[in-house]
């Protein structure tokens, strides 16, 4: 059975979402959100074609593959995808940070908060050695909605520096 059969596994559910593995077949998914202007419009990767659309999902499936973790799919409770959530490793290779890209079709019904605080607690809940316990972020200085959302999941800031020639607003949740 290749990838893009194989069966989805569920990595976390909320009240109203479901994240779940990737699977090869998933790239009109990823990229339908990937490609939309106004999704990516906070993102530093930017809009992105279908060919690198198709190498991050390779991406997010390697990385779960080898860690356990990555950005995941998000869905609705119908099933359909609705965005891209989880976790990158920093730069500096001793943190999880939590990220995530939703379509802009259920912007404003609370997802987002909904999303990051079960990523935190699954973040506290599956600990891996030689990462920090806490939980980072960041977001561009001037993307108010994500900046509340973190807030509202319990997240306080730490500072707002210089990242890839972009102000971003550096956050942290306490384990």
């Amino acid at each position: 059975m290749s990838n893009a059969d194989a069966p989805r596994s569920t990595v976390l559910v909320t009240e109203r979402l479901r994240v779940t593995t990737w699977r090869a077949g998933d790239l009109a998914d990823l990229y339908r959100l990937q490609s939309d202007p106004l999704a990516m419009r906070h993102m530093n990767c930017g809009v992105e074609n279908r060919a690198q659309a198709g190498a991050r999902l390779e991406g997010y499936i390697r990385e779960q593959n080898d860690l356990g973790w990555t950005k995941w799919r998000v869905e609705d409770g119908a099933g359909l995808a609705v965005g891209r959530a989880g976790f990158n490793l920093s730069d500096d290779g001793d943190k999880r940070e939590v990220g995530y890209v939703l379509t802009p079709q259920v912007w404003g019904l609370g997802l987002a908060t909904e999303l990051v605080m079960a990523l935190a607690t699954w973040h506290r809940d599956h600990h891996q050695t030689g990462l920090s316990r806490h939980l980072f972020a960041y977001v561009f200085i001037e993307n108010y909605p994500s900046r509340r959302v973190l807030e509202k999941a319990g997240f306080r800031l730490l500072e707002e520096r210089v990242h890839r020639g972009r102000l971003h607003a550096y956050y942290r949740s306490d384990p």
